[in-house]
């Protein structure tokens, strides 16, 4: 990326240190987001979704077609699928080689961005953006996922950066090679996700030329090597789809892309505010940083001051554009971590060369959220632990039978809330001392260390309450001759009943067919009580064998054999 002397007051601690620094990150970063990825089921909808498509890739041994349920998939292109089927031939089909992409994934974004922060400024820099990174909640907490945007948005951010890079190099030679890399990897985006990536960097591109005047942007020709690489990228899964199957993949694709920016898909849906908020609590501590640099962006270099540009542009391209879309979700505003943690890291690098401070109001403003913060975490197991406080202010008739189920709380859960306070107090102390970089180091590796510590302790309590019952049920009937489905939308059931693609009826991914039709072996389903009214109608003939904490489990068996004609007197009498 751009390169700039390294240059300000504490540079010369770190000169000639960035590889050092690197490895280091790099380690810490593994640290953080592997241990423990196997620790908790996979949580409908997304991560169940996309590791069962995997799983399924792995059962046919075609890597061309994305099924689900055995059914063609036509929403989500196969670069994130081949990952994570990769993984899942390392390590097993299992949560820890569904989410181990994104750990990776999350080590190498730590090392493009420190890489990229100490070629633009300088390695303190380049931590700073890389701490941002680590410690802020939602952007730390995708790495330890297992749904698609971690790797769609690094492929994207890469794509954008050398295309920058390309734009800033006089030497044409130089330039085509890079303009040649940000095809590649928007190529590469697109082979994840979909056009979504084409039209995120056009769109940030075209802003980008506003705000430059019109000055030229890109020759033709540089163009043309642009989207020539990207377009190569594509075909090698759009292209020899269509060869191989016919354009059902591209019309079904295209149609559900348009579904998703004109309709509230699955019921996404969402107030056009929605990823402001999303953003701006979802990104703490980095976000309240990051406001204070829209407001002057520094540099003392031109490639600084265009960069710091981009990353706005890239901002508000993403917020205005995903606010715009009908479907909103927590996963669509993504893309904007990059920049939301470099204006944080703008901010406080401007802080420790003295060009800026922290004023007051900012310094309140920062200390009352990172207390309600802190009050939240703390409170969040002494309420779970007293249900009995909150259950008469729940209308949910599901939700409070949820919370019902038995699971242990130590009782001393609290005491992470009251670790994390001390230790931002210790920051915020270090703040008012004039001492940034310490203050920084303190507040983002606290936070991360506190989000490492929830995922560990909290996750696998909260993951029980909302699918314990029902994935412990799909586990027990896993591998039998039976067939095992959720009344209700989700993924789970398919992943861990483990369906393989033979040996069943071709029917028998339609739920009606099951719930009514002739079937030829026993199948079993997991309704929520709120569909037990319907369940329970004789006309279904289906066999009760539980209700607990919000679901009911049945049976229904092959109609006219013995043990259905057991059952049925048994129910008469």
């Amino acid at each position: 990326m751009m390169d700039s002397p390294d240059h300000g007051p504490l540079v010369p601690r770190y000169a000639g240190k960035k590889v050092r620094i690197l490895i280091a990150l790099v380690l810490l970063g593994a640290l953080f987001f592997i241990p423990g990825l196997g620790r908790v089921h996979l949580f409908d909808w997304d991560e169940a979704n996309f590791a069962e498509a995997s799983r399924e890739m792995l059962e046919r041994g075609d890597w061309l077609r994305v099924t689900i349920d055995y059914q063609p998939f036509y929403q989500k292109p196969p670069l994130f699928f081949w990952l994570q089927a990769i993984a899942m031939k390392t390590f097993g089909v299992n949560e820890f080689a569904a989410r181990f992409v994104n750990a990776a994934c999350g080590v190498a974004t730590l090392a493009v961005v420190f890489t990229i922060g100490s070629r633009l400024f300088n390695a303190v820099f380049g931590l700073l953006w890389t701490l941002a990174f680590l410690g802020s909640f939602l952007p730390h907490l995708f790495f330890k996922s297992g749904v698609i945007d971690p790797v769609f948005n690094l492929l994207i951010f890469s794509g954008l950066t050398l295309a920058a890079k390309a734009f800033m190099t006089a030497d044409g030679k130089s330039r085509a090679v890079f303009y040649a890399l940000a095809g590649l990897s928007i190529g590469m985006a697109t082979l994840a996700k979909g056009p979504v990536a084409m039209l995120v960097i056009v769109l940030a591109a075209l802003v980008y030329w506003v705000t430059i005047r019109f000055r030229r942007l890109i020759s033709v020709g540089d163009a043309a090597v642009f989207f020539a690489c990207t377009a190569a990228v594509a075909a090698v899964f759009f292209g020899v789809e269509t060869l191989a199957h016919g354009t059902d993949f591209v019309k079904h694709f295209i149609a559900y892309q348009v579904t998703l920016f004109s309709t509230n898909e699955s019921g996404h849906g969402g107030p056009i505010y929605f990823h402001f908020l999303v953003l701006f609590a979802g990104c703490f501590p980095a976000s309240f940083f990051a406001l204070f640099s829209f407001t002057k962006r520094s540099g003392d270099i031109d490639t600084q001051r265009q960069f710091s540009r981009l990353m706005v542009v890239l901002f508000w391209v993403v917020l205005v554009l995903f606010s715009i879309v009908k479907t909103k979700t927590v996963l669509y505003s993504s893309l904007a971590y990059f920049p939301v943690t470099y204006l944080a890291a703008l901010f406080l690098w401007n802080v420790i060369q003295g060009k800026r401070t922290l004023s007051r109001p900012f310094f309140i403003s920062l200390s009352l959220f990172a207390s309600f913060v802190c009050i939240v975490i703390t409170l969040f197991p002494v309420i779970i632990i007293h249900k009995e406080w909150v259950v008469p202010f729940i209308r949910d008739r599901f939700a409070v039978a949820c919370l019902e189920r038995p699971v242990h709380w130590s009782g001393f859960e609290f005491l992470l809330g009251i670790g994390y306070a001390c230790a931002l107090a210790v920051s915020l102390f270090l703040f008012g001392k004039r001492r940034p970089l310490a203050g920084a180091a303190g507040l983002f590796g606290s936070s991360a260390l506190c989000l490492f510590l929830f995922m560990y302790i909290f996750a696998p309590k909260i993951e029980l309450y909302s699918q314990g019952g029902p994935i412990a049920f799909y586990k027990a009937h896993a591998g039998g001759d039976v067939y095992v489905r959720a009344l209700f939308k989700s993924y789970v059931d398919l992943f861990y009943s483990r369906r393989g693609p033979s040996g069943n009826n071709p029917l028998s991914y339609d739920k009606e067919w099951l719930l009514r039709g002739p079937i030829d072996k026993p199948a079993y389903f997991v309704a929520k009580i709120t569909q037990s009214k319907q369940c329970d109608d004789s006309a279904l003939g289906l066999v009760r064998l539980a209700s607990e904490y919000g679901f009911v489990y049945y049976r229904r068996d092959v109609p006219g054999n013995v043990s259905d004609m057991t059952d049925r007197l048994a129910a008469a009498r």
